[in-house]
């Protein structure tokens, strides 16, 4: 994928979001494609500062200058208590009944979404993704996991997206976003858009009523387009008990992607 694009999308994931390193990486990845063409003078002039906070910069993230950066522009394809916690859910079966059950868990759910997934709404997540310039995928622990991968899957294929790490820039990024943003939402229970999860007694959550985003859910809650903040669901089915969305997630993620490479190809939108 690529050294420059990695560091960027990693001070992103960890900067705070009023920094001037921030802001520029974020100039860098929304202008990506004409890195490898400008001097220091044009890429400082569109991020806005100045060329001795730009050579800072290339420095900050690890290159010995802004033309050592720019030598690595060039995209190469190639290059609390809870039942159904980790512990208790997944990690307790296999010490119980062994690592079988938990193989013939995951391979069930796996033929599950295979039969159940409705690709009308993969088609439409993967044109909302060539749509929508800016667009960001967040979760929770292992929901946000989903949330990188999606972020570096698609940066594979030139796509760049926002996720975060630390909840409350993710808080602040869906409180703040306009309507020409896109957020997909990785939340196998669907509570991470109804709850303060991190918070003691799990108080509501009203961000989401807030954000003038648009709001995709990758959940198995059937019941999440009953939220009227929700704008488009793909559900998919569990049928086990083990929670086994981990796997699940790194299926759906690949079909999205592969049919956004799809209507990229074919020039949609």
């Amino acid at each position: 994928m690529g050294l420059l694009i990695i560091r960027l999308l990693t001070l992103i994931n960890n900067e705070k979001i009023d920094s001037t390193f921030f802001h520029i990486a974020s100039t860098l990845i929304e202008n990506y494609a004409v890195i490898a063409h400008k001097s220091i003078s044009e890429m400082a002039a569109i991020c806005n500062v100045s060329k001795s906070t730009m050579s800072k910069f290339a420095r900050k993230i690890g290159f010995d200058d802004y033309y050592d950066l720019k030598d690595h522009a060039p995209f190469i394809e190639d290059r609390y208590q809870n039942k159904l916690n980790y512990l208790t859910n997944i990690i307790s079966t296999i010490e119980t009944e062994g690592i079988d059950t938990y193989f013939e868990a995951v391979e069930k759910d796996i033929q599950a979404i295979k039969k159940a997934l409705d690709m009308n709404i993969i088609n439409e997540i993967a044109l909302d993704l060539i749509k929508y310039r800016k667009v960001a995928s967040f979760g929770l622990l292992f929901s946000e996991s989903a949330a990188l991968d999606l972020q570096y899957k698609l940066a594979y294929n030139g796509k760049f997206i926002y996720t975060f790490q630390d909840d409350k820039k993710q808080e602040e990024f869906i409180r703040n976003a306009k309507d020409d943003t896109l957020i997909i939402i990785f939340s196998n229970s669907g509570n991470f858009l109804r709850q303060q999860q991190l918070e003691q007694g799990n108080p509501q959550k009203n961000l989401f009523r807030h954000t003038k985003a648009k709001l995709i859910a990758i959940t198995s809650d059937k019941a999440i387009n009953q939220l009227d903040y929700v704008d488009q669901a793909l559900i998919f089915p569990h049928s086990t008990s083990i929670q086994t969305h981990a796997f699940l997630y790194q299926v759906i993620m690949d079909i999205i992607v592969s049919r956004y490479r799809y209507y990229l190809q074919q020039g949609s939108i």
